[in-house]
């Protein structure tokens, strides 16, 4: 796909520059503009967060857990929801579920009970964001007091924190972060050097 222009860049070639800036504001302006706009980003800093969803459902049956994204904000092309699963209501070091652009994804198993025999306790939060923009804020299962939901199975694990999402810090006690808040993230380095 071109951006057009052909007879405008010949004329600009043979010596004709006043026109180009009619050929930047037609083609290459608008060009960058509309692929900016159709990825989520945008040509000159971070788009503005998407509105919050509204609220997230959550069901069980057994050990699967089914979550669905209610957003009915205006919205554009590019949108992503991430939920966040944690074993705390501070969501400190969550599981992360990317589910892309689906507000209503498959079903993920979860176990029931952690390695001792003790049910697990889950609290869910679901963000929004676009490849370039900050995440919105989070929805959590329940409002403002996020709701602890169990599973239903016989299933005993013990599992790992999260290690975080996008380029939240890499010890994963970051909750809500989707793709990231900056658009890079540094490797950990020795706290000082001898």
């Amino acid at each position: 796909m071109t951006i057009g222009g052909n007879s405008l860049l010949t004329q600009i070639e043979n010596g004709d520059l006043t026109k180009v800036g009619v050929y930047l504001r037609r083609y290459v302006k608008t060009a960058i503009e509309n692929t900016a706009r159709n990825a989520g980003v945008s040509s000159s800093g971070n788009i503005a967060a998407p509105a919050p969803p509204e609220s997230i459902n959550v069901t069980t049956s057994g050990e699967y857990m089914q979550v669905t994204v209610n957003h009915a904000a205006a919205i554009q092309k590019g949108i992503q929801y991430i939920t966040h699963v944690s074993t705390n209501p501070e969501f400190s070091a969550p599981m992360i579920h990317d589910h892309g652009s689906s507000r209503a994804p498959m079903p993920f198993p979860l176990p029931s009970k952690d390695s001792e025999g003790n049910p697990i306790s889950y609290y869910v939060r679901t963000i929004a964001q676009y490849p370039g923009s900050d995440p919105s804020h989070p929805a959590n299962y329940g409002g403002d007091a996020p709701a602890a939901v169990t599973m239903g199975g016989a299933t005993e694990m013990t599992l790992l924190p999260g290690t975080g999402s996008g380029t939240g810090a890499a010890d994963g006690q970051q909750s809500a972060v989707g793709l990231g808040r900056t658009l890079y993230r540094a490797a950990p380095a020795p706290k000082r050097s001898v």
